[in-house]
């Protein structure tokens, strides 16, 4: 009795009918860098039985850096998308592996007892591991999960495959990985998913900002820090997001707000214990809630107050973006507002947006929204999601946030030095980056090298735990249901709720962590040698990149150990 093994990258997926990565044996990885393999497993020869077998881990590293996952699949039922490239791993229907189902490192087996004989099992583990004939499966591991700094060196990592039956070896691989002597810089990329507090609360059916909705916050919000989200999208009020005009989201608001006789007064207190929790996460940066609405501009998003006693909506659809009502409420609040920053230590790290992908049609009305609150936010970071270079033409932006397959991509990276760039699910054409569960891991991680070489300060991303359909109507499920939200498989989240209100990191939020490493292993390169020199030595390996350029998953793979080697020759 044996299994078919074999180590693979972090790039490839695996599906149950094939799969398609070369095999590795060795790798290199800096002091501080999280480093992710694959081991696929499947019944060889004759045997068709299910193989319950143990894993068991060995390595001359502190076995406490190694995590292990299984990797689980997802009902994909539309993979294809209208004018896509071929940067795709499938463009069909089927089970597509996402969910890394998280495993205790080196399990004992034990006698479950029953009855009609024993039952051996892997003690004290969810997640169990069932060896098929059907199908590939694969288990994922990563080495320094937490970034802590690891002696330079060289360390194997050797997996074993063991019949729960009676202990025997029916699997072996193993890797080698050579810890570079020295560090990655610090992440100085700005990175975000907007995380969806109503999206949460519905999936679990827990009140907002009560007791249960904050524990269950916490493991999502350690989840997106443990992968490079180092901002966080802050509902100062509820964010007027992917909603139909005139229709409400479910009110998320941190602030407490009161009006007697005309006079607001502020209460902060949530707000505070929400940042709190962030920080402790590791969260560093926060993006206060847009002050108009999305597109256009044109009105104030929802505002609850409690109003002579009687708690209701005092602006929202009803409420003209100009309104002199609403510009002398911004005026006390945004007031309020920058004495709690300056207490909690936080004017420096609070991001402001005005309105959410405005059209150049609405520019006028982008126009007059910053100057009702340019005196309010002066000295104060703002940037918003908008692609079209007339607004940083003209002046009304100085952080644009642009969309990487827009028209005029070339002309924010050649003319702006303070430029984010994001992408929405459909823009999967040219080999423009994206993470759609059907597309490449390669076609994910590319961000980085794309950033890096673009000169990008930061990353936005619509969906962090986005589990609503198109603006906001009905609620999936996405381990059930990742096409829930246009048909894009996986556009509007990277986590997966867990039923005990834990999250579930997805493969495509760890490979995209690793395109943001690939990004600070560049900016360590260019510390040694400069930016010209290492801008000619990616040209040189991979060709001109710009923000419509991909490699193959095995290409990106040896790239980044080619660009590991060239930070040890000047080290």
């Amino acid at each position: 009795m044996r299994l078919e093994t074999k180590v693979i990258s972090s790039l490839v997926k695996v599906f149950p009918d094939k799969v398609d990565g070369a095999e590795i044996s060795r790798a290199t990885a800096l002091q501080n860098e999280p480093f992710s393999f694959q081991i696929i497993y499947k019944n060889a020869g004759s045997e068709k039985d299910v193989i319950p077998v143990s894993v068991k881990v060995e390595t001359d590293l502190d076995i406490s850096l190694i995590s292990e996952y299984s990797v689980g699949y997802v009902p994909v039922i539309h993979a294809e998308v209208k004018d896509s490239d071929d940067y795709f791993e499938r463009k069909t229907p089927g089970l597509y592996p996402d969910m890394l189902l998280a495993r205790k490192t080196n399990s004992e087996i034990c006698d479950d007892g029953q009855p009609l004989g024993p039952r051996w099992i892997e003690q004290e583990q969810d997640v169990l591991v069932e060896s098929i004939a059907d199908s590939y499966q694969s288990l994922w591991f990563t080495v320094n999960e937490y970034g802590k700094i690891i002696e330079p060196g060289e360390y194997t990592v050797k997996v074993s495959f063991l019949a729960v039956s009676n202990k025997e070896c029916v699997g072996t691989e193993e890797l080698t990985l050579d810890v570079i002597g020295t560090t990655l810089p610090e992440q100085t990329l700005f990175y975000t998913s907007w995380f969806h507090c109503d999206c949460l609360a519905d999936i679990y059916g827990v009140e907002v900002f009560s007791e249960r909705f904050f524990e269950i916050m916490r493991s999502f919000v350690q989840e997106a820090a443990k992968t490079g989200m180092n901002t966080i999208l802050l509902p100062a009020f509820t964010p007027p997001l992917d909603t139909t005009v005139g229709k409400e989201r479910m009110t998320v608001q941190l602030v407490g707000i009161e009006c007697k006789c005309g006079k607001y007064s502020f209460d902060f207190s949530l707000m505070r214990r929400y940042i709190d929790l962030c920080r402790k996460c590791g969260i560093k940066y926060f993006e206060h809630s847009h002050f108009f609405t999305q597109w256009g501009a044109e009105h104030a998003p929802k505002i609850m107050a409690t109003v002579n006693g009687e708690y209701k909506r005092i602006f929202g659809w009803e409420t003209d973006a100009q309104s002199n009502e609403y510009y002398a409420f911004l005026q006390e609040y945004i007031r309020e507002l920058k004495a709690f920053l300056a207490q909690n230590d936080l004017s420096k790290n609070i991001i402001f947006h005005i309105s959410d992908e405005p059209d150049l049609k609405f520019i006028s009305n982008y126009e007059n929204a910053k100057k009702t609150l340019k005196g309010a936010l002066e000295g104060y970071v703002c940037g918003d999601a908008l692609s079209n270079f007339e607004f940083y033409k003209n002046g009304l932006t100085k952080m644009p946030i642009v969309i990487v397959n827009s028209d005029d991509i070339d002309k924010f990276s050649e003319n702006c030095d303070n430029y984010w760039v994001y992408y929405t699910g459909g823009n999967v054409c040219d080999g423009c980056s994206n993470r759609i569960i059907p597309t490449t891991s390669a076609r994910n991680r590319i961000i980085g090298l794309q950033m890096y070489v673009g000169g990008a300060k930061g990353f936005l991303h619509w969906g962090y735990n986005y589990t609503y359909g198109v603006l906001s109507h009905g609620l999936f499920n996405p381990a059930v249901n990742p096409c829930g939200y246009n048909h894009l498989a996986g556009t509007s989240f990277i986590v997966y709720p867990d039923a005990d209100g834990k999250a579930i990191p997805s493969l495509r939020m760890k490979v995209f962590y690793e395109g943001i490493n690939d990004f600070r292993a560049l900016q360590k390169l260019e510390k040694l040698i400069g930016r010209q020199a290492v801008l000619d030595f990616i040209e040189k390996s991979v060709g001109k990149v710009n923000y419509k350029f991909c490699l193959s998953n095995h290409r990106l793979f040896e790239f980044r150990q080619k660009l590991n080697e060239e930070i040890m020759k000047y080290l």
